[in-house]
């Protein structure tokens, strides 16, 4: 792995004074480098360091990040113990592995570190929260990778591909697998980008269409979630990626499934490499075409029951709607002067928060033999008095529409009256006044 010159020693060496004492708990910061390279490690260490010990382990921040990647390699944290002012001081070592993303700087700010130390004074427990310094970190990319997109800067990558499909012509509902099994060494897996998703298998017709064309098969793709490993050995960092698809074929025809390409930055050789999958063209069968035979009786029946339907509607409507049509009438007229539509006209001027309405309804329910309850009454005095006598408006009066429509539906009148209403009702006179 590539190193940086280890610039940042001393420079971010920060003892945070938790108080005025001098015994007080000390954190100090380290880095290894200036600037790192993206992909690459940035080496940061925290050590925290008490006049006594800690009966307990300290909590440390994790400084995790969008546009970072943080890692703890193998015996990340460690005790330590330094000579301060002529005593030892005990403490523990964290690194981290901090992995940057893209290039820029990255402002981390100060994080909280917990710890229990024991006191010199009273040999108690002491439980304290410090804090870590903000930290920053400077990333680049290299010259000579600025033009990738993708950005992959590594010492190695590979990628081996392997397929699942039968020998020869594929039938309509077979499978073509397709598997990528790809490595890279000196940088986590997860800069490697899906390379499946613009993998799906391509049209091989003519842009003029002939008579001898090819017809396009159509495959339909069932990805699989990619499956990511990392691995951490002496410090650098590798990984897998594991991405499967399977295309079912849905119509026969060709279909050809393109390359792959994917290039990247070698740190070892400074250079530009690129990786080329091949792709593979592929032939479904056309399946047959099956002709279903005219059944000229059921055809007959079809079109005998369609004419007797079309007689009926017709007769319905010649001779039965005039007769039952005033009777429909007289009943929706009786419905309308009922004490069921009054309720009706009620319940929406209740959902409408509309006050006068609902008194006009209720009003006209009375007159047609469905008084109000004495609830309800008392509902709507109380909706009166916050309206007109507290001045209460808007979401103040919330609770006693509620209540009113709640007494409201349980002051309903049965439908059945109004039912036996219409049954009993006539025409209504031409001249009421005679």
């Amino acid at each position: 792995m590539m190193r940086m010159p280890s610039m940042l020693i001393g420079l971010l060496l920060c003892m945070v004074a938790v108080g005025a004492r001098a015994q007080d708990p000390r954190i100090i910061v380290t880095a290894d480098q200036d600037e790192v390279t993206v992909g690459q490690p940035y080496i940061l260490r925290v050590e925290v360091l008490v006049p006594t010990f800690m009966p307990k382990a300290p909590v440390f921040p994790t400084f995790e990040m969008p546009g970072l990647i943080v890692r703890l390699p193998e015996r990340s944290t460690s005790p330590v113990s330094r000579r301060i002012e002529g005593a030892t001081w005990a403490g523990v070592q964290r690194t981290y592995r901090i992995y940057p993303m893209q290039a820029g700087v990255t402002d981390i700010p100060a994080q909280q570190l917990l710890i229990v130390y024991k006191d010199t004074d009273t040999n108690a427990d002491v439980p304290l929260t410090v804090d870590v310094p903000a930290t920053q970190i400077v990333s680049k990319v290299p010259p000579g990778a600025r033009t990738l997109d993708p950005l992959i800067v590594a010492q190695g990558v590979g990628i081996e591909q392997s397929w699942q499909v039968a020998e020869g012509e594929l039938a309509v509902g077979d499978a073509v697998v397709r598997q990528l099994e790809i490595s890279v060494a000196g940088a986590s897996a997860l800069f490697v980008p899906p390379l499946l998703d613009a993998a799906a298998p391509q049209s091989t017709q003519k842009l003029v269409p002939e008579e001898d064309a090819p017809v396009v098969a159509g495959f339909l793709p069932y990805p699989e979630d990619a499956r990511v490993t990392e691995a951490m050995e002496r410090g650098v960092m590798s990984g897998t990626r594991t991405e499967t698809a399977s295309y079912i074929a849905q119509s026969g025809g060709i279909a050809t499934f393109p390359q792959i390409s994917l290039s990247w930055y070698n740190l070892d050789t400074e250079e530009v490499e690129e990786i080329v999958l091949d792709g593979r063209t592929v032939t479904v069968a056309m399946p047959p075409r099956v002709r279903t035979a005219l059944d000229r009786q059921k055809a007959r029946r079809i079109a005998l029951l369609l004419s007797v339907l079309v007689i009926l509607v017709w007769a319905a409507h010649r001779w039965l709607w005039p007769v039952v049509r005033p009777r429909l009438n007289r009943i929706r007229a009786a419905y309308d002067g009922s004490a069921h539509a009054a309720q009706r006209m009620a319940e929406r001027r209740a959902i409408a928060g509309d006050l006068g309405g609902l008194v006009q309804a209720l009003k006209l329910r009375a007159a047609r033999g469905h008084p109000a309850s004495s609830a309800l009454s008392t509902a709507i005095e109380d909706l009166t008095r916050a309206v007109y006598r507290d001045g209460k408006a808007g979401t103040e009066t919330k609770q006693y529409w509620h209540g009113v429509q709640q007494k409201l539906r349980q002051d309903r009148p049965s439908l059945r009256g109004a039912r036996k209403q219409a049954a009993r009702s006539g025409l209504a006179p031409l001249n009421p006044f005679t």
